[in-house]
């Protein structure tokens, strides 16, 4: 048998705070899974026209969360779908604490496959999320701002300015990755949502290291979150 918490996102950063709900396994049973029932319930209430809460409503916000609308708007701009909403957060913290805190509260699964067929993905329903880890290439990389292309039948061209994966390896050296010399660049939560009218919405969110330096010799504990919500079918009136 299993037991029903609620989980509230942090009232200071949203006047519309949305439980999300949690099936939590009582000990001896498996891994505790946290469904984003808060999505169906904000998107279910929609109607064409109506006022939709704001996306951060549905989903937890790690304490110390600072908003970015600047970069909010460079997002939106690459707009897809029939209707897009955009969240940016950054935190003062690495992303490997940050990855876990979602991971755990958000019951990702790694590399899931998600079904939205309409025979089994039926109005009102939620997939499970799934998550994609990409970490950091430990390479070096060529900076000069206007490549030179070599002559017919000469050696490639030199490169003169470079960022050494050795900087890099140095810089990150103070992090705990999930492994020795292995450490996240980014993690993308990915779920769907069919809306109680059939509509089918793509959540997704986006865990950025944002703290390495361009020159990839220092870095600052520094985590961006961006979180995204579009409408992926509308109805014809």
């Amino acid at each position: 048998m299993s037991e029903s918490t609620c989980d509230l996102v942090d009232p200071r950063l949203t006047s519309n705070a949305v439980p999300l709900a949690v099936t939590r396994k009582r000990p001896g049973g498996s891994p505790r899974t946290w469904a984003v029932a808060a999505a169906v319930a904000v998107i279910g209430a929609a109607t064409l026209g109506a006022q939709i809460a704001p996306i951060d409503s549905a989903i937890p916000l790690a304490s110390s969360a600072k908003r970015l609308p600047q970069l909010e708007q460079q997002v939106a701009a690459s707009a897809g779908g029939f209707a897009r909403e955009v969240r940016v957060y950054r935190w003062a913290a690495p992303i490997e604490p940050m990855f876990r805190y979602y991971e755990v509260k958000l019951g990702g699964v790694r590399d899931a496959v998600l079904d939205t067929s309409s025979a089994i993905f039926m109005p009102g329903a939620t997939t499970r999320v799934s998550y994609q880890l990409d970490f950091h290439v430990l390479q070096d990389q060529c900076t000069d701002s206007t490549p030179r292309a070599a002559a017919p039948g000469a050696a490639p061209a030199t490169c003169k300015s470079w960022r050494r994966a050795r900087d890099k390896k140095r810089a990150l050296s103070g992090r705990v990755g999930p492994e020795p010399g292995a450490w996240l660049e980014r993690a993308t939560f990915t779920w769907f949502v069919r809306d109680t009218t059939g509509e089918l919405y793509r959540w997704r969110m986006v865990l950025r290291d944002s703290g390495l330096s361009d020159n990839w010799q220092h870095y600052t504990p520094l985590t961006d979150l961006t979180l995204e919500r579009v409408q992926l079918t509308r109805k014809t009136p």
